[in-house]
């Protein structure tokens, strides 16, 4: 009866875990896409910041990668049941979970640094506009997709001109306005793009945190259904049958 139990109670974690390892695998899918996304399209704003480091993107592209890797190994070592298997599982969950942590407590002590480096980054690109250097290019694909203007707003580059003229990219309608005087604002896009961005982060602050949270619970809880379903498989082996 007691073996009985214990087969059930494996069967039962065997089958929490598999569920667990998919969503994990997802949680993989997720964090790579966006480190792909932040390569491929979000260059150009991260490029404006004085405290860019190119490392980010393949950090969230290795962390999606070991994860998928980690889940795959997970789902063998689920099925096969050995207990060194699915230890070595908690280990690496363990280790994975360690470097989200590490990453987001980083991001979260400096976020003010990171604020501080767009900022300075978005002024310098704007006093060399027209130099005809990369981040022109960075500065007017922000402009254009972000539908913002200059830095805190566009009056930023009326200082820039002495006039009230603004770059194309800041036009809601390119064949009405490009380095010339604009007449009527609304022609524009008036709000800055440190602001838009900025506002947008402490908007959804709240959010990516509390995601942060229930992703590093959610891999303390397969650590957790690791180690009871490795110490059940193997208390299995040494009971009687009766």
């Amino acid at each position: 009866m007691r073996r009985f139990q214990t087969v059930a109670a494996l069967t039962c974690m065997k089958l929490l875990l598999l569920i667990f390892n998919v969503l994990f695998w997802v949680a993989g899918i997720i964090l790579l896409v966006f480190g792909l996304w932040m390569k491929i399209s979000l260059h150009y704003l991260f490029e404006l910041s004085d405290q860019y480091n190119e490392v980010i993107p393949y950090i969230f592209i290795g962390t999606g990668s070991l994860i998928l890797i980690v889940s795959f190994f997970a789902c063998c070592c689920t099925v096969k049941g050995q207990p060194v298997l699915l230890y070595m599982l908690a280990v690496f969950l363990g280790l994975v979970f360690i470097c989200e942590l590490t990453a987001g407590i980083s991001g979260y002590v400096y976020r003010d640094n990171i604020r501080d480096g767009f900022k300075s980054g978005l002024n310098n690109s704007i006093s060399l506009y027209g130099d005809g250097r990369i981040r022109d290019r960075d500065i007017d694909m922000v402009q254009k997709y972000l539908k913002c203007c200059g830095v805190q707003d566009y009056l930023d580059w009326y200082s820039k001109w002495g006039n009230h003229s603004v770059p194309i990219s800041c036009c809601q309608d390119r064949t009405n306005c490009h380095y010339s005087p604009v007449e009527d604002t609304a022609e524009i896009y008036t709000v800055g793009c440190y602001v838009k961005v900025v506002d947008f982060v402490d908007q959804n602050l709240g959010s990516l945190l509390a995601g942060a949270l229930a992703l590093g619970s959610f891999q303390l809880f397969g650590v957790m259904l690791a180690c009871c379903l490795a110490k059940y498989a193997d208390k299995a082996k040494y009971e009687p049958v009766n």
